[in-house]
C-alpha cells in the first residue's frame, strides 16, 4: 500500500476546549502516528494530496530545470581559450560572459518571484525557460562580442527565473518530514548543472567548435519546453477558503484545467511595488541571513570558483587539452555531489523524524542543522586543491581532482540542508526564501571572477585558496549557533516576516 496513502487514511479526532468549546476537529497523521505539517486540505487538487507518481513527476521537472540554467551558462567554460582566440580577448576577459550570465540570473527571482506568488509557479517555468533556451541559440550565432554578453544577461533573466522556483515547489508538494529527500534532489540537480556542462562543452568545443557550447544547451531547453508544455502542471495553491462560508460547493480541478491556466485556487493577484523587495525584508530574520551568507561563500567557493578559474590553471599547469579541462572540471565535482546527497537529503528528515517522535510530534527546523558539520569538507577540500597546485611540478592532477571531489561533497550536504532548513522554519515563504538565496549565490559568485587569480597571482594559490577556506569557518559559526539558539530567536516579534498574499 503506498505510504502516502497510509498517511492521509490516519485520522485523529482532537477536542477542542478553547474558550470553552466543545468542538472537534480531524488532525491527519503521517506514519509514525504524528501530525503531518502543513496539515493537507479534503481536496484531491491539493497538491499535497497528489499521487506520489505525480509529485516525483513535477519534482523532477523542477529539478531538471534548475540544472539547465547553471549548465547552458559554464558550458562554454572549457572553451575559453577558443573564445579568446576568436575574439581576441585574454581569457579573464572571456570568464566575464560567465559573470554577466550569474548577475542577471540573480536579478531575475526578483522580478519574477511576485509574480509566480500571484500567478502560479507554471507560467514562471515555462517563460523563463523558453527565454534561456531562445538566448543560447541566439548566443550561438552571434559574430561581436557586444552580442554574447547581451544574450548572457537575458539568459540569465530567463534561467534564474526558473531556478529559484524549484525549492517553492517542493514545499508545495511534500509535507515537512519528506522535503529533506525531495529538497536533495532538487538541490543535487542544481548543484550539478554547472558541473555537467564542462563534459558537454569540452568535448563538444573540441569537435564542433565554441558555438555549438550555446546552441546544444539551447535545443535541449526548447525540447525541454515542449515537455513542461503538458506535464508540468500547476504546484500554488490556496487554502484561504477552508473553513469559510460559502454557498459554491468546491469542485476538484482537473489535470487539464490546471495546464490551462484555470485553477481557481491559485491567489491571482497582481503584484505590489512592496513585493518585490519582500525577499530582502527577510533578511531581517538570523535563520535566514546567516544561512544565505554562508551558502554563498560555499557555493562560490566550493564550485564556481573551479569552474571560473579551471580551464587557466590546469591548462597552464599540466597542459591540459579542452577535452580534458572539461573532464577536470566535471567528473570529480560530480562524484562528490552524488557522495554528499547520500549523505544529506534522508539524512536531514531522519534528523527531524527523530526529534517529533522525541519531543510529542514538534517539527523543529534546527533539528536539521545537525548534518551542517559537513559543510567543513569544503574548506578542507580547497586546501588541498590549492596545495597541489602551488607544487603543480611535484605533485600530479590527481590531487587537485581529489581536493575539488572533497569540497564538492561538503558543498551538497551544506546546500541540501541550509535549503531545508530555511523552508522549514518559513514555509509561507518559501519562494521568496528561495529567491534571497539565489541573489546572495549569484551576485557572490560573479564577484569571484574579478579577485580569484589577481589574488592568487599575488600571494600563491595555495595561500588565496587557505584564505578563502578560513571565510567558510568562519561564516560556518553563526549558523552553529542557530542549532542552539535558533529556536528561541525565532520566537522574537522582529524575527517573524509577513506572509504572502494568499
Amino acid at each position: 500500500m503506498d505510504p502516502e496513502k497510509i498517511e492521509l487514511s490516519q485520522v485523529e479526532t482532537v477536542a477542542d476546549t478553547a474558550n470553552g468549546l466543545e468542538s472537534k476537529r480531524s488532525v491527519a497523521l503521517d506514519n509514525h502516528g504524528l501530525p503531518l505539517v502543513p496539515q493537507p486540505t479534503a481536496y484531491k487538487d491539493d497538491p499535497l494530496n497528489w499521487h506520489p507518481a505525480l509529485k516525483l513527476a513535477v519534482t523532477l521537472q523542477a529539478s531538471w530545470l534548475a540544472l539547465l540554467g547553471p549548465m547552458g551558462a559554464a558550458a562554454p567554460n572549457p572553451a575559453f581559450v577558443l573564445m579568446s582566440e576568436a575574439f581576441s580577448m585574454s581569457v579573464v576577459e572571456i570568464s566575464y560572459e560567465l559573470t554577466i550570465f550569474l548577475v542577471f540570473a540573480g536579478i531575475g527571482p526578483l522580478l519574477t518571484s511576485p509574480f509566480a506568488n500571484g500567478y502560479g509557479r507554471r507560467p514562471i517555468y515555462l517563460v523563463g525557460n523558453l527565454v534561456a533556451a531562445v538566448t543560447n541559440v541566439a548566443a550561438g550565432y552571434c559574430d561581436s562580442w557586444a552580442g554574447i554578453m547581451v544574450t548572457r544577461a537575458f539568459n540569465g533573466l530567463g534561467a534564474g527565473a526558473t531556478i529559484a522556483m524549484g525549492a517553492a515547489t517542493i514545499c508545495d508538494l511534500y509535507f515537512v518530514h519528506q522535503r529533506g529527500v525531495y529538497m536533495g534532489i532538487y538541490t543535487l540537480f542544481l548543484t550539478n548543472g554547472a558541473h555537467l556542462a564542462p563534459l558537454l562543452g569540452g568535448f563538444v568545443a573540441n569537435s564542433l567548435g565554441w558555438r555549438a557550447c550555446f546552441f546544444i544547451p539551447g535545443y535541449i531547453q526548447l525540447g525541454t519546453f515542449v515537455v513542461t508544455l503538458f506535464c508540468l502542471p500547476e504546484t500554488l495553491y490556496s487554502s484561504a477558503e477552508d473553513g469559510a462560508e460559502t454557498t459554491t460547493p468546491h469542485r476538484d480541478q482537473t489535470y487539464w484545467e490546471n495546464l490551462l491556466f484555470k485553477r481557481s485556487r491559485v491567489p491571482g493577484q497582481p503584484p505590489r511595488l512592496q513585493d518585490f523587495i519582500r525577499p530582502f525584508k527577510m533578511l531581517k530574520c538570523v535563520a535566514i541571513l546567516f544561512p544565505a551568507t554562508l551558502y554563498m561563500t560555499c557555493f562560490g567557493y566550493g564550485s564556481v570558483l573551479f569552474a571560473l578559474t579551471g580551464a587557466k590553471l590546469f591548462t597552464h599547469l599540466y597542459g591540459f587539452t579542452t577535452p580534458q579541462t572539461g573532464l577536470m572540471l566535471s567528473i570529480p565535482l560530480l562524484i562528490g555531489c552524488l557522495i554528499g546527497e547520500a549523505s544529506a537529503g534522508w539524512v536531514t528528515d531522519w534528523m527531524s523524524n527523530r526529534h517529533a517522535r522525541k519531543n510529542n510530534g514538534e517539527r523543529l527546523p534546527e533539528a536539521r542543522l545537525n548534518a551542517i558539520w559537513g559543510t567543513l569538507l569544503i574548506p578542507i577540500g580547497l586546501i588541498v586543491e590549492g596545495v597541489c597546485l602551488s607544487h603543480a611540478n611535484t605533485v600530479g592532477w590527481i590531487g587537485a581532482a581529489f581536493g575539488m571531489g572533497i569540497a564538492n561533497l561538503g558543498l551538497q550536504i551544506a546546500t541540501t540542508v541550509i535549503y531545508a532548513y530555511t523552508t522549514d522554519c518559513y514555509k509561507p515563504q518559501s519562494a521568496e526564501i528561495s529567491t534571497i538565496l539565489n541573489v546572495f549565490r549569484q551576485i557572490f559568485s560573479c564577484l569571484i571572477s574579478f579577485y580569484a587569480l589577481p589574488f592568487g597571482e599575488r600571494v600563491g594559490i595555495q595561500y588565496a585558496w587557505l584564505t578563502f577556506a578560513l571565510i567558510i569557518v568562519v561564516l560556518l559559526l553563526p549558523v552553529l549557533m542557530l542549532r542552539i539558539s535558533g529556536r528561541r530567536w525565532r520566537s522574537h516579534p522582529s524575527q517573524v516576516p509577513v506572509a504572502p498574499r494568499s
